[in-house]
């Protein structure tokens, strides 16, 4: 299957959120880095590679602990983001399924909520494990799907129910390593051992008035289905969604449940 056309959708649409990030993607996102960081066993003095490091989030945690950190993400205006937060630090524009960097490169690897929007997640797994040094960790992190994310059922269920999703470009599948034991078994497949999974109960927290209306800056994947429906379709969604996300309303915010999965392993020694 040909993904090109959604690895170009997906960099266009993260460079035009560059901007925005922090206060939309990040009010969940930032919420799985402390998980991940423990689950690579980060130390002061480690080398640390931020895969599809977005703004730089994991990068500038990381290094706020001891860490020297390198930052590689495919859209441009994240790395501009990134300079921008973190001034004088190392972030670059690169492939995370081609990474630019020598074998055996790095201590740790890690990947915050990235291998969601990748065309081919093993690649970036493979290439994770090329780069690490023996002993070194990977972690990666991943949206639960439908099934167990409150957040992700109620927009998919409205979605389905009313969208033509073949309109949208060919991609693959959201959430094939989001179930824990599925996960594990791929980065096992890569190389890793001592596997593991850690469940995340991230609550994206936002006061704005339309919830619809804030999703479609949150993320790309779902602007990318409903940009390409009629405005009737878009009209009906975006009525639904907003009456079903009521029930998640605290005061003036509403609290979506959106959890999320670790998963981590390490290249033998």
């Amino acid at each position: 299957m040909d993904y090109s056309e959604f690895r170009q959708d997906e960099i266009n649409g993260w460079s035009q959120r560059a901007g925005g990030y922090g206060k939309a993607t990040a009010l969940a996102t930032v919420q799985t880095i402390p998980t991940l960081l423990a689950a690579v066993r980060l130390y002061p003095g480690a080398r640390m590679l931020d895969a599809g490091c977005g703004p730089g989030y994991a990068a500038g945690a990381a290094m706020a602990l001891g860490a020297s950190c390198v930052g590689v993400d495919n859209a441009p205006a994240m790395i501009d983001a990134a300079h921008t937060r973190y001034p004088g630090s190392e972030f670059k524009t690169g492939d995370i399924e081609a990474l630019d960097f020598p074998d055996h490169s790095f201590d740790i690897v890690a990947a915050n909520i990235v291998l969601f929007h990748v065309t081919d997640p093993r690649k970036s797994i493979a290439e994770a494990f090329r780069v690490l040094r023996p002993g070194g960790r990977f972690a990666f992190s991943q949206w639960c799907g439908p099934d167990r994310s409150e957040c992700y059922k109620l927009i998919y269920d409205v979605i389905s129910a009313h969208a033509d999703m073949t309109l949208a470009s060919p991609a693959p599948n959201a959430f094939d390593l989001s179930q824990p034991d599925h996960a594990k078994s791929v980065l096992e497949d890569a190389g890793f051992t001592d596997t593991a999974t850690v469940h995340v109960p991230n609550v994206l927290r936002t006061g704005a008035e339309s919830f619809y209306d804030f999703f479609m800056q949150f993320g790309v994947r779902i602007p990318l289905i409903m940009q390409r429906q009629s405005n009737q379709v878009q009209a009906t969604v975006r009525a639904e969604i907003d009456e079903r996300a009521q029930a998640f309303r605290v005061g003036d915010e509403f609290h979506m449940p959106m959890p999320s999965i670790v998963v981590s392993g390490q290249r033998p020694a």
